[in-house]
């Protein structure tokens, strides 16, 4: 009896080892590379310890802060409207109309295009040149835009095309959470004399909050950690006006090879990713209490 105990953990080792060194090991080998001078330079793979030298030049650096800045613009227009035009989609595909079958193929095909062909596709169609939405301005008779030339509005315009991008997967999330909820709760409420705005915020947020928060979770999460979308798209330009967090990142890492730096912001990113999941799961305890 004892034996068949540790069949379980037995079967599960593999997979427990597989996580340890794809997800586990690396955050403690990054910690490792954050408190010593890790630079491409280094002759002779010497790597001087610094301690928190690294966490405390990041915090001093201008071009780190106003990262963040414009990190949190990003995630906070991606992750509303992501969240808010996937909702209406979703709402629209359930009701089973004609056409719902093709549309929903057709909503579904930005989530299946890689981030650097989505980066390029748009860079296209931004070209102040023969881009295709100056074009179709020119035609209208309106003034043509600098869409990713003007630092003014290239990082709405990322913003754009990130929401584009992924807004699929919010409709195909709350499209199928939508469907969990039973319809003849609907049909009693109508009976009872409830409008479709007392039915939504008295029976279809309360159910689909929880769906929702993992919705939130993951697209924060998604947006803070893209970079490959606008390195294509801006390069995190012009005047780092894009350059988001995570591109910065993999500037400081690649680019200039202060992998130290470069591994620092990278676990500044983990924890904000940690807070945010932490704060929405705290919040959704305390509504389900």
């Amino acid at each position: 009896m004892q034996r068949k105990k540790w069949i379980p953990f037995l079967l599960l080792l593999p997979a427990l080892s597989i996580m340890f060194f794809l997800m586990i090991f690396p955050v403690f080998w990054n910690f490792s590379i954050s408190l010593h001078d890790v630079k491409t330079t280094n002759i002779n793979n010497v790597w001087p310890f610094v301690g928190f030298q690294n966490w405390v030049k990041i915090f001093q650096d201008e071009y780190f802060l106003q990262s963040l800045k414009v990190t949190l613009f990003f995630v906070l227009g991606s992750v509303f409207f992501q969240i808010f035009i996937g909702f209406l989609i979703a709402r629209i595909l359930i009701e089973r109309v004609w056409g719902t079958k093709f549309f929903r193929v057709l909503f579904i095909l930005p989530w299946l295009l890689s981030a650097t062909i989505v980066g390029f596709s748009w860079q296209w169609m931004y070209n102040d040149y023969f881009g295709l939405i100056n074009g179709l301005l020119i035609r209208l008779g309106m003034q043509p835009v600098n869409w990713i030339s003007d630092p003014n509005m290239a990082l709405i315009s990322l913003l754009i095309a990130n929401i584009w991008f992924g807004t699929p997967f919010s409709i195909l999330f709350q499209e199928s959470s939508l469907l969990t909820i039973d319809r003849s709760l609907y049909e009693a409420a109508k009976i009872d004399g409830a409008n479709p705005l007392q039915s939504f915020f008295n029976i279809t947020l309360p159910l689909l909050a929880p769906f929702l928060g993992i919705n939130l979770i993951l697209t924060s999460m998604w947006s803070i950690n893209l970079f490959d979308l606008q390195l294509v798209l801006t390069g995190g330009g012009p005047l780092m006006s894009t350059t988001t967090a995570s591109l910065y990142m993999y500037k400081q890492g690649f680019d200039q090879g202060k992998l130290s730096i470069g591994a620092t912001i990278g676990l500044v990113l983990l924890i904000i990713n940690l807070i945010v999941s932490f704060l929405y799961l705290r919040a959704l305890r305390g509504e389900e209490a």
